[in-house]
């Protein structure tokens, strides 16, 4: 994309769980302080994607003080029998998102289908309907909504933590999906620092730690509807 344009969007629920790898393996799962640049690609990507480009997500402001409350959920066990995990949620949880595209360069079979002007038209009108699929922070039963806000909204909006610098330590930042059936999964950590309430997103390359992950199943690609008909399909339903 020559000139890249930029989209806000307001995040909010009554819940969000963006697990810590750490806490996975007993069951009792504890959420990581704030959302990480994986969970953020979720929401953007539940808003819109195709395969044809990337969504960058460069920021996220925390709006509200970061709260959790434990809550007993029942875990299946076999046999019939059941036991009582506890899980940490965060609560009343309010984000704001900063977030661009890239055309996705591992895709040269989707040229064709690279039109700025359209894909970044069908992400506006995604965005103000409340997203093409269901928005969730972290995980599924975490529901949340979606509101389209421009640049100086983003900008004006206070965050209870404006003025103050808080390190949340080793956070995992995002996964690389490999582009090839001989390729690993890899996933990165950083040590990430908020401030005045903003986390920034840098490239991978700055992050410290990269695991490489062998159990990943490799898909291949599938055909994809052309943005042109996509478009069309929008204007016609705002006509009806």
């Amino acid at each position: 994309m020559a000139k890249q344009r930029e989209f806000f969007v307001r995040i909010k629920g009554d819940y969000g769980l963006i697990s810590n790898p750490s806490s996975k393996g007993g069951g009792e799962k504890y959420s990581y302080s704030t959302p990480t640049k994986q969970c953020l690609t979720g929401i953007v990507d539940a808003l819109y994607f195709k395969p044809t480009f990337k969504n960058i997500v460069t920021e996220v402001k925390v709006i509200n003080p970061i709260q959790t409350e434990v809550i007993g959920t029942r875990a299946l066990l076999g046999n019939m029998k059941a036991d009582l995990n506890y899980v940490s949620y965060l609560v009343d949880v309010e984000y704001l998102i900063r977030f661009h595209m890239e055309w996705d360069e591992n895709r040269p079979d989707l040229v064709y289908d690279r039109n700025a002007k359209k894909h970044e038209a069908i992400m506006e009108r995604s965005i103000k309907k409340g997203g093409r699929r269901d928005v969730f922070i972290g995980t599924r039963e975490c529901v949340a909504t979606a509101e389209y806000i421009t640049k100086e909204e983003y900008i004006q909006a206070k965050s209870c933590y404006d003025g103050q610098v808080i390190s949340l330590g080793i956070m995992f930042q995002e996964f690389e999906y490999p582009t090839d059936s001989n390729e690993p999964l890899k996933s990165y950590f950083k040590d990430t620092v908020m401030k005045g309430g903003i986390i920034t997103f840098g490239p991978r390359e700055k992050c410290e730690i990269v695991n490489e992950l062998s159990n990943y199943k490799f898909k291949r690609p599938e055909e994809i509807k052309p943005v042109d008909d996509e478009l069309k399909e929008y204007q016609q339903m705002e006509m009806r």
